[in-house]
């Protein structure tokens, strides 16, 4: 079986090389790897979801998964993988948003992906709800300005 791979510049290995990096917890794979697949992921949420900012929220939380599931699977499949994760993660955001969804802890569904990132990378707790926190008010005030100022994107 052939290994699927994004070419991004010479010897920077397979998705599913990286992925099998990522198992064995390695950050800088992980960085290599979220930036291989986040343009294709955002994109395939982006078509499901129909909505630009729901579909950053759920393909941050795609990725959360992959770092925590990454360990205990014998995927050789990165890309079907994560393809399969992301469109998961969109039902189940669609699902959220058409019956209110809450978490066990009672939290929406972007609070209880922005405490599971910063869980599981464990930064500075502080500075990441701090960066979450204003592209929230960038988004807001993107909202805001109305689609006039933003009918190029396809929002």
């Amino acid at each position: 079986m052939t290994s699927r791979t994004i070419d991004l510049g010479p010897s920077d290995g397979s998705v599913d090389a990286l992925l099998a990096r990522v198992a064995a917890r390695d950050r800088a794979a992980f960085t290599v790897f979220f930036r291989r697949l986040v343009n294709p992921t955002f994109l395939q949420v982006r078509l499901s979801l129909g909505n630009t900012a729901a579909a950053v929220s759920v393909t941050r939380a795609v990725f959360v998964e992959v770092w925590l599931l990454a360990p205990h699977t014998d995927r050789h499949d990165a890309l079907g993988w994560v393809s399969a994760i992301a469109s998961r993660r969109a039902a189940d955001r669609l699902r959220a948003v058409n019956h209110h969804y809450h978490s066990p802890m009672g939290l929406d569904y972007e609070t209880h992906t922005d405490r599971e990132l910063v869980a599981l990378l464990r930064p500075d707790p502080h500075a990441v709800f701090a960066r979450i926190e204003a592209a929230r008010v960038r988004e807001r005030r993107t909202a805001a300005d109305g689609p006039a100022l933003h009918a190029g994107d396809g929002t």
